[in-house]
């Protein structure tokens, strides 16, 4: 009986032993967090590891192999995004040039010809479906774009003629839809100077001066209507010191035949201005290509736009043909 209760104390011993041993092998085991708790009897203070509060153990070879994974898969995404990019012709596509109205876009500018050495005071000749030769009548208009050039516009596209348009700068600068309008419509432009200041004729144009305002009134003319003219015609008809300027901006200087002196306001003792308008606008009737100095702008052109149908019919009923003078050029 001894001895077997020797052998069973004994089996008791290993059982517990044994258990003891399993329990701190699955303590060990224990990958994340291991809590340390003060033993029975002492306070927290005299703990090494405050009461409620786990001693985290951290796997740094775990952290590192996921940061490398992250890594890898950052990269991949990044030459799969490059791949995709460079592989799609919209994604490197050239950007548009900037848009352009759609007068200009349908109105590609040609180059200016070379500029005549003479000054031009008669309309193109023109020919019929036979062959044969016609008389031809240039109507030009000074001085606008101003308050009286969207009357004129609705005159000449009613009777269904076109003319040409000698515009100044600074007028431009100031309302260049009205200049897109008259350009749109199939007129011509010319240059007509930026400040249209008369220089005194006997000494004539300054060089330098007469340069900087047909330049200005280019760049006003280009940037409303995409489109640089090519003629020129000095205010007040003063072609000293013009001939050479004017060449050297590729313009060929355009003068008149017939002066209808709308500008000069009418005559004492006349009434019915529009009439004499007309009555000078017909003068050029005698001749087999008049070239017709009318006005836009530049003050009350109220007579000018009453006489401008009555000049229209004149001219269409002695069979002339409506040209505009950069047929010439």
């Amino acid at each position: 009986m001894g001895c077997g209760h020797r052998r069973s104390e004994v089996r008791n011993l290993l059982v517990r032993h044994t258990q003891q041993i399993a329990g701190s092998r699955a303590l060990a085991g224990h990958d994340d967090v291991v809590a340390v708790m003060p033993p029975p009897g002492r306070t927290a203070q005299g703990s090494r590891t405050p009461l409620g509060r786990a001693q985290l153990r951290v796997r740094w070879d775990r952290i590192s192999v996921l940061c490398a994974l992250v890594a890898v898969l950052v990269m991949v995404i990044m030459h799969a995004v490059v791949v995709a990019v460079r592989d799609d012709p919209a994604a490197v596509a050239p950007k548009p040039a900037p848009s352009q109205t759609p007068d200009q876009a349908a109105s590609p500018q040609p180059q200016c010809p070379p500029p005549t050495t003479a000054i031009i005071r008669a309309a193109p000749a023109a020919q019929d479906e036979a062959a044969a030769p016609l008389r031809t009548v240039a109507l030009t208009f000074d001085d606008g774009p101003g308050r009286s050039t969207p009357a004129v516009l609705d005159i000449l596209r009613q009777a269904q003629v076109q003319a040409t348009f000698f515009v100044v700068g600074k007028k431009v600068a100031a309302e260049p839809e009205m200049l897109r309008q008259v350009h749109a419509e199939g007129h011509a432009l010319g240059n007509h100077t930026w400040s249209h200041k008369i220089p005194r004729a006997g000494s004539g144009w300054s060089p330098a001066t007469l340069a900087r305002e047909i330049e200005r009134t280019r760049r006003a003319v280009v940037d409303a209507a995409g489109l640089k003219p090519c003629l020129f015609r000095p205010p007040g008809g003063i072609v000293k010191g013009a001939a050479k300027v004017s060449r050297a901006a590729d313009l060929s200087m355009i003068l008149w035949s017939v002066d209808t002196r709308d500008w000069a306001g009418p005559p004492t003792g006349k009434k019915n201005f529009a009439k004499v308008i007309r009555k000078r606008a017909a003068t050029g009737l005698a001749e087999e290509h008049p070239v017709i100095l009318l006005h836009d702008g530049g003050g009350d052109r109220a007579a000018t736009i009453a006489a401008l149908p009555g000049i229209i019919e004149d001219y269409r009923a002695h069979g002339y043909r409506f040209v505009t003078l950069d047929k010439m050029t």
